[in-house]
């Protein structure tokens, strides 16, 4: 039987999240892979917010009327 949980390390010790489906005493073999704290592509998503917060696009301007938008003939 395969399972997959993530735990959390506190002072050196796995804590599981959830309950784990074993008996006492059972014996099982462990396999340790870091789990991403943030998924990359919000991470650079609110990063890209953060920039134009900074630098925020000011439209100010009139906006195009038709002529200028299509050229004419």
């Amino acid at each position: 039987m395969t399972t997959e949980i993530t735990a959390t390390v506190e002072n050196g010790i796995l804590r599981p999240d959830v309950a784990l489906p074993f008996p006492d005493q059972t014996r099982v073999k462990l396999i340790i892979q870091l789990v991403e704290s943030e998924n990359q592509t919000w991470v650079a998503w609110k990063a890209f917010l953060a920039k134009i917060d900074e630098n925020p696009i000011i439209g100010d301007g009139m906006p195009f009327n038709r002529d200028e938008l299509y050229e004419r003939d």
